[in-house]
């Protein structure tokens, strides 16, 4: 049986997961609880990281080392740099980069442990392409892919909206993708990051987040586990 691992931050970024198909039991290991799920052929572990960069690292590698997926994901939510990627649309992310350490971009060498936090990590392999696919040809909400970034803070200003879309080409950013895709590329682990948009990361980011915030953790959680069970 194909095991697939899933995280997300936030408990709503799951609850289509959680509701859709209950877990059959939940294991406690440290600061989180791993839900596991049989759903036909797959078993699924499912786990709320929480926000942020450290947590969302830890809580990855403790998944991958306690339970040792074969593929892993990550459903979450994103605020959008480009002023063409609207609420509640999916984006998929190509590559990843932590935008808040110095030479952001600078290096390319991901097994760096000095310098390689610096590196944008490809995320553009088999599932990637696989999932591009099938959410064009299946999804009513319009798909984008390009590079998304992440860093420990909120993105709720258009000056730095601005600047960090300019300065890395991002068409959105949060605060976990980097981390959790860094964790999963080291480890070797086929992984995919969908993510859907509430808000434009603006100055008008709590407005947009009351329309669109549950609406895009839906969306994105909906979309990748009818992508598994296809």
């Amino acid at each position: 049986m194909k095991r697939i691992g899933i995280i997300g931050a936030w408990q709503p970024e799951l609850n289509y997961l959680h509701e859709e198909y209950p877990s059959r039991k939940v294991r406690e290991i440290a600061a989180w609880e791993f839900y596991h799920h049989n759903i036909n052929n797959l078993e699924i572990i499912s786990v709320i990281s929480g926000v942020g960069k450290t947590n969302c690292s830890s809580c990855t590698q403790l998944l991958i080392s306690e339970f040792h997926p074969d593929e892993i994901y990550m459903t979450r939510i994103c605020g959008s740099l480009s002023d063409s990627i609207k609420g509640g649309e999916i984006v998929i992310a190509r590559q990843m980069l932590q935008h808040d350490v110095t030479n952001a971009r600078k290096d390319d060498d991901v097994w760096d442990l000095y310098t390689g936090r610096t590196s944008i990590i490809d995320g553009n392999n088999s599932i990637f392409s696989d999932f591009l696919n099938f959410a064009i040809n299946t999804s009513e909400h319009k798909i984008n892919n390009g590079m998304v970034i992440s860093g420990d803070q909120r993105i709720r200003e258009d000056a730095l909206r601005l600047s960090l879309s300019n300065t890395h080409n991002a068409i959105a950013v949060d605060q976990e993708i980097a981390s959790f895709s860094y964790v999963s590329y080291v480890n070797k682990i086929p992984f995919l990051c969908v993510k859907s948009v509430s808000d434009q990361a603006d100055n008008k980011t709590i407005e947009d987040q009351k329309r669109f915030k549950l609406f895009a953790c839906k969306n994105s959680c909906e979309l990748l586990i009818e992508f598994l069970l296809r």
